[in-house]
């Protein structure tokens, strides 16, 4: 299943998907994953659960389909809009959104990880290393610091947050997020 690809459902398919993924979400804050069953989520969305097999194999299938949907939402409003931002201001602003994002998912993100859905995790930090790269290879980017392959400090920079979010996320209680960006803003040597 793949959120980019469903153009070609209708308005009811993509209703039931979206019943499906916000009742797995609400389970998922109730009872650990490995306990959840297929006719669990279809109870809570009011579906049935050969409706249910019609659109995902099973509920490994439609958990990933809901992160993949969290990963979507989380790119597209975590980095910030303004170009005119220095490099700088651009990689903290994204840090201190990215941390706002998962703070208001962060029951729904803890029992995604207590569920063993990390191999999710991977395909995000490619996902974010790859935006990242892109920017760093920008011409502003690259003027402030030429010597730095952005490759590698994507990979570096999106592997370390990505870590840094999973421990925070599961941490209790939390720390507050100004505390991480105060100390975030020491690993980011761009002026």
């Amino acid at each position: 299943m793949n959120y980019q690809n469903e153009d070609h459902l209708d308005l009811r398919q993509k209703k039931t998907r979206r019943l499906l993924v916000e009742a797995l979400a609400q389970l998922l804050t109730e009872r650990p994953f490995q306990e959840l069953s297929v006719v669990d989520i279809c109870r809570r969305a009011m579906v049935h659960r050969t409706t249910f097999y019609a659109h995902f194999n099973d509920k490994q299938e439609l958990l990933h389909y809901l992160l993949e949907g969290l990963e979507q939402e989380c790119v597209a409003t975590c980095l910030p809009q303004d170009p005119d931002r220095s490099p700088r201001e651009y990689l903290l602003t994204a840090a201190q959104n990215v941390f706002q994002f998962f703070a208001q998912h962060r029951t729904l993100y803890r029992a995604c990880l207590n569920s063993g859905a990390d191999t999710r995790v991977q395909t995000l930090e490619a996902c974010a290393a790859g935006e990242l790269c892109r920017l760093l290879s920008e011409p502003r980017f690259r003027a402030v610091s030429p010597q730095v392959d952005p490759e590698v400090a994507a990979r570096f920079y999106a592997g370390a947050m990505l870590s840094l979010i999973r421990w925070w996320l599961s941490s209790e209680p939390p720390l507050p997020a100004s505390h991480l960006l105060a100390n975030l803003e020491q690993f980011i040597p761009i002026q």
